[in-house]
């Protein structure tokens, strides 16, 4: 019996990983696409995050990807990686996440990139710290604005970071009027 005729090997929401050229990547099956592929391979629409941006959408064979096994996880983010993130550009790109606010607040998390490397996403299933609401309105000139001063710290121990680690990330991204 052909591959093609069996169960698939995926379900929708199933973690898998696959090779993207020289580096192995992870995603999720959004959709089996049925055996549509050439010789009728089994093909799969695979969502690959790419945090703080929209997924990457990739259609894959089935024979081409591995499951992530279900209690698998990233290693845990080191604070010094977090510091370093935030004080070079990540902080302020997560305040720009809510310049103006609105009745739907963000939300920001920290997570690992498909490189492995700190970045933020918005969305709680890829979070791996963090949660709180991003501060509205809280740079001025990619600088943190004196006035939300108090908040941003307070948003940045939400990382897991202690007071004193939060008021450094601050004091090196710098304060505006």
């Amino acid at each position: 019996m052909s591959r093609s005729k069996q169960q698939p090997a995926f379900r929708v929401g199933d973690r898998v990983r696959f090779n993207f050229g020289k580096r192995r990547i992870s995603g999720v099956v959004v959709e089996d696409r049925g055996p549509i592929g050439v010789q009728g391979r089994r093909l799969f629409q695979v969502d690959v995050p790419l945090d703080p941006f929209d997924p990457m959408t990739l259609e894959l064979p089935e024979s081409e990807m591995e499951a992530i096994p279900a209690g698998e996880t990233p290693a845990p983010l080191d604070r010094q990686a977090i510091i370093d993130y935030l004080i070079h550009g990540g902080l302020i790109s997560i305040l720009r996440t809510n310049l103006a606010g609105g009745k739907y607040q963000p939300r920001a998390w920290l997570s690992r990139s498909q490189l492995g490397n700190v970045t933020y996403t918005l969305v709680e299933e890829r979070g791996m710290v963090g949660g709180a609401i991003v501060p509205v309105g809280a740079i001025y000139t990619n600088k943190v604005a004196k006035a939300k001063r108090d908040q941003v710290v307070k948003f940045v121990e939400s990382f897991g970071l202690t007071r004193p680690e939060a008021e450094r990330v601050i004091s090196e991204v710098g304060t505006g009027p």
